[in-house]
């Protein structure tokens, strides 16, 4: 394992605690001064207050930049409420009109116009939410390039990551100028399929030819990367790890998609061995418009292009996998497929945390499990801080401004607490002002303190619940029933009212009674992440089951796949 982080502290040094309001003054007033000309800055119903302690002119700007950092950060505090998506929606929505015109979103969260719209996954079944996200300067961008880095790691080896991450669009959104012509084309896609492209270079306009590439430590073409339908996409990962030798890591944001990969290689051995051996790319759902990229690749010469086979029929290494054969009932077997397979870099903690037993049936002890990073659609916020710990993240504060709301106080700006006064042990609602344009932002989630990063003072916390759902059990229930499997609704009745106190308050009241529990026939929750692509428009990379599932529709197709009750 690499290094290993040092002792988090529980209290911080006077000096810390100066660089941290230092860092966070520095952010706020490039903040302020970068966005307070934009049209949301100077129109928005939850500013006026800010906008009148300031004392800007005609303009909105001018005159701001005479303000010290604490003057701004001073003024900040007092006259800024805590606002919600709702209040953002109106202007948002300008990206959204039919015809989409520059002049009405050109600088409307931030200058100029966004690289892509990030959408929620709309997880809890309630719609998605949007979020511009722009370019900005490399010091204001650091939380996102070390989030990148750590997902997708170099190798000393030559080895390869199997990056399973999806380019797919819900849209374009294309502002035309004043002369009618398209000034921008804007990708409206997942967060991780926004940060791939920039990463790597791939706008939109270009995917026809983007669809013919190959990053160089990547296992899979990108033509992978734009396959919709979630098994498809799946099985062509799955292919393409399987024929590289070299795989050291694998990165599917999520180890519920892990877990599925993991079944995809288990239940298609045959077919994919089979590929391998041939170099012919099977008929399946959902791959017809990037099968012939699939196949081969575009490679360009000082004496010309030649078209080269992404996949070619290797009978050496089909022979060499059919020696290892499909060890089911042998923990770790893949090792034995990829040597140098030493990481999974998935969210492992919360509710993601209940594969990881079947994860490392396949990948066995000595292969790592570690998260990668603590981000959302609004922000990235927290990176994994130590390896061996799947739930604890240090707060990034370099591109933000991160606040803190004590759960147990009202909510009100004027409880919130800085990185510098936070206090271990309790528990927070993250608020964020963003460099996109989102001012005292309530992220809706819940953290606990763990400590502080001695070398910077950082808070570390750990991921503990959805403030919005009423129902969260971070202590989780598990253990064998027993013979007597019918008292497991009484006992998880029993559990939840000991470990959350909505449950047993609206449970005394008569609110919730005993659950029923129902058992899904097996692979339920794989098809559940397909369906819900196919039919929801999400995206491939990206794709996860509730804990709490409000939706009507969502809840039928559950419970039409129930095997039994209990």
């Amino acid at each position: 394992m690499d290094d290993l982080p040092p002792t988090p502290i529980t209290s911080l040094t006077p000096e810390l605690v100066q660089r941290l309001r230092e860092q966070a003054m520095d952010v706020l007033s490039y903040l302020v001064k970068t966005n307070s000309a934009t049209t949301y800055f100077q129109e928005s119903d939850v500013l006026p207050q800010f906008r009148a302690a300031l004392h800007l002119t005609h303009d909105g700007h001018t005159g701001i930049m005479d303000y010290s950092p604490k003057e701004l950060f001073d003024i900040y505090h007092n006259n800024v409420g805590l606002s919600v998506y709702k209040d953002y929606l109106p202007t948002i929505a300008r990206f959204f009109e039919q015809p989409c015109n520059k002049s009405s979103v050109e600088n409307l969260m931030a200058p100029g116009l966004p690289v892509f719209i990030a959408h929620s996954s709309g997880t809890s079944g309630g719609a998605s939410k949007y979020f511009p996200k722009y370019r900005h300067p490399e010091h204001m961008s650091r939380a996102m390039a070390e989030t990148l880095r750590l997902a997708n790691p170099p190798s000393k080896n030559a080895g390869k990551n199997c990056i399973v991450f999806s380019l797919a669009c819900r849209q374009v959104v294309t502002p035309l100028d004043e002369d009618g012509d398209i000034a921008k084309h804007i990708p409206v896609c997942l967060l991780t399929s926004g940060m791939g492209r920039i990463e790597n270079k791939l706008p939109v306009e270009e995917d026809a030819s983007t669809a013919a590439l190959k990053i160089p430590n990547y296992s899979s073409p990108i033509a992978v990367s734009f396959i919709a339908n979630y098994k498809s996409f799946l099985f062509m990962h799955a292919l393409f790890a399987l024929l590289e030798p070299k795989v050291e890591t694998i990165n599917t944001v999520f180890t519920t998609s892990c877990r599925d990969l993991c079944r995809t290689i288990d239940d298609h051995w045959e077919d994919l061995v089979q590929c391998i051996e041939t170099g012919v790319i099977p008929d399946i759902d959902g791959i017809e418009h990037v099968k012939d990229n699939l196949q081969v690749r575009l490679c360009v010469y000082s004496s010309g292009a030649i078209m080269l086979r992404f996949l070619q029929s290797s009978p050496e290494r089909a022979e060499e996998l059919r020696r290892i054969e499909k060890s089911t009932g042998t923990t770790g077997w893949f090792k034995r497929v990829w040597p140098q397979l030493r990481a999974i870099l998935a969210n492992a903690s919360g509710p993601f945390s209940t594969v990881i037993p079947e994860i490392r049936h396949y990948i066995g002890p000595d292969v790592s499990i570690q998260s990668v990073a603590i981000a959302s659609s609004e922000a990235y916020l927290a990176i994994a801080y130590d390896p061996r710990d799947l739930n604890l993240y240090k707060v990034i504060g370099s591109d933000d401004v991160v606040e803190f709301l004590p759960v147990n106080q009202p909510e009100e700006s004027k409880y919130l607490a800085q990185a510098w006064n936070v206090e271990s042990g309790r528990k927070y609602e993250v608020v964020l002002t963003t460099r996109d344009g989102f001012w005292r932002y309530r992220l809706g989630d819940v953290v606990e303190i763990a400590g502080f990063d001695p070398c910077d003072g950082q808070p570390l916390i750990r991921y503990i619940e959805a403030r919005f759902h009423l129902l969260h059990d971070e202590s989780g229930c598990s253990g064998d029933p027993g013979a007597n499997i019918s008292a497991a609704p009484a006992a998880l009745h029993d559990h939840l009212q000991k470990n959350n106190e909505n449950y047993l308050k609206d449970s005394r009241v008569g609110k919730i009674g005993v659950p029923c529990v129902r058992v899904v026939r097996p692979g339920t929750f794989g098809d559940y992440r397909e369906w819900k692509v196919r039919t929801k428009g999400g995206a491939s990379g990206q794709v996860k089951v509730p804990i709490v599932i409000w939706s009507e529709t969502d809840r039928e197709w559950l419970e039409a796949r129930v095997a039994y009750d209990i």
